[in-house]
């Protein structure tokens, strides 16, 4: 009697490289915890893809980038 040959499951693949468990709340994508990223003005934590160079050249998040008091509405 043949049995069927089950295929076997190769090596996981590195940590980097697989979806997260923590949701960012810029985006709403599924990010790794050890590849978070906090802002050092508000400490909000998202994925590294939501973050921006500040105009001083400093990284912040979304929220941070802009200056407070900029949108004085006309």
């Amino acid at each position: 009697m043949a049995r069927a040959k089950i295929p076997a499951a190769g090596p996981a693949p590195p940590w980097w490289l697989m979806e997260g468990d923590e949701e960012c709340p810029g985006c709403g994508q599924l990010y790794i915890y050890e590849m978070e990223f906090r802002c050092p003005e508000c400490e909000m934590t998202t994925c590294v893809h939501c973050r921006r160079r500040h105009s001083d050249g400093r990284w912040v998040c979304v929220s941070c980038t802009e200056p407070p008091g900029d949108t004085d509405g006309g």
